[in-house]
């Protein structure tokens, strides 16, 4: 009896405790606020959490919250972005930006000698692109994507990002890229129409961290897509990122999102750590707002999180969907080929029939 208690225990999965970067999108005085926080670098230090701060201008501020961060030897990832009235993040139309902006941190870093453990740069489609794919209808839809072969930029910021990304390995940082989800269905079908259509790039880079964020703004889900997009797309990622859960002080591209509650996030933050040791969460001042950095500090990491199995059955079948007809997109050019082919052969062996029967 008391042999089969000792083999039931060993049987029960036990996980390790992730490492979490936290996002950070202040910058200013509400940044310094944040890291000035009684107790608050102390905490991130005790439990090896890391930071990723958005690196926007180089100002003084900046500097001394990353000194205040490096002192306590807190992990800091570079968070690459360009101002917010120039878009925020990168894609296929500003990759020239990508390079100057890293080149300048390069310098600005070494010049003041601050220590980034990665750089981290946010791939995401333009923002003038997603006001109007908001407006598209579905043959807008369809049109774009039947279209994305004719993206002439694809190629040439493919390999500018390939360059920077083997420019930021020699300088000896790791590179993080934060990518939507449906990357990994572009992938999965071994074509690169979403990149193309959607003005994105897969990065080679040492970490892609697929940001599957539960909260979204759709009524009929609940805001909350209830970890279906990580149980999902867990499997196929490096890193996760969960969230989001927005301070009041931030101004960021985020601040439409519904915030997710301390439940939501802790069975996201549950879900992810099934599928990799590093978790992305957003945000830092979202959770230090909303009193939820203790609760995650304290969480038991083996429990069981609950998810919804009708919302993951949406997800599942929307990407079923999106990889039919990205197959159906790559293989229709040869598809028609043969189907020509097979029409010929079959006129063909008409011919030949009714020849045999004029004899």
């Amino acid at each position: 009896m008391q042999a089969s208690s000792e083999t039931a225990l060993i049987a029960l999965p036990s996980y390790g405790h992730p490492h979490l970067i936290f996002f950070c999108d202040l910058d200013g005085r509400a940044l310094l606020d944040l890291i000035e926080r009684p107790g608050l670098v102390d905490d991130l230090a005790i439990h090896g959490y890391g930071v990723a701060i958005a690196i926007r201008d180089h100002t003084p501020v900046l500097i001394s919250a990353v000194r205040m961060l490096n002192a306590r030897g807190v992990q800091v990832v570079a968070w690459l972005q360009i101002p917010e009235r120039e878009g925020g993040w990168f894609h296929l139309q500003n990759y020239p930006q990508a390079v100057e902006r890293y080149r300048n941190l390069r310098a600005w870093s070494s010049d003041h000698g601050l220590l980034f453990h990665a750089i981290g740069i946010d791939i995401e489609p333009p923002s003038s692109e997603i006001d109007r794919i908001q407006r598209w209808g579905l043959r807008d839809l369809v049109r774009r994507v039947w279209l994305a072969h004719k993206n002439v930029l694809f190629s040439a910021a493919r390999a500018a990002y390939a360059d920077l990304v083997g420019e930021i390995h020699h300088d000896g940082y790791e590179v993080h890229a934060y990518q939507l989800p449906i990357l990994a269905d572009d992938r999965r079908a071994g074509t690169t129409i979403i990149q193309r259509a959607f003005d994105i790039v897969g990065l080679p880079a040492d970490v892609e961290v697929l940001m599957c964020y539960s909260s979204l703004p759709i009524d009929t889900l609940g805001n909350d897509i209830g970890g279906a997009l990580i149980v999902s797309y867990g499997p196929a990622a490096d890193s996760i990122g969960v969230g989001a859960v927005s301070g009041s002080a931030a101004d960021s591209a985020f601040d439409d999102l519904p915030p997710l509650s301390g439940e939501s996030l802790e069975r996201d933050l549950l879900l992810a750590s099934r599928h990799t040791d590093l978790i992305y969460v957003f945000s830092l001042e979202g959770c230090v707002e909303r009193g939820l950095l203790p609760h995650i500090t304290q969480m038991n990491w083996n429990l069981e999180p609950h998810t919804i199995r009708w919302k993951r059955l949406v997800v599942g079948a929307v990407r079923a969907m999106i990889l039919f007809a990205l197959l159906i997109s790559r293989f229709s050019g040869g598809f028609l080929a043969w189907l020509g082919w097979g029409l010929f052969v079959i006129m063909l062996v008409r011919k030949a029939r009714a020849a045999l029967r004029r004899r």
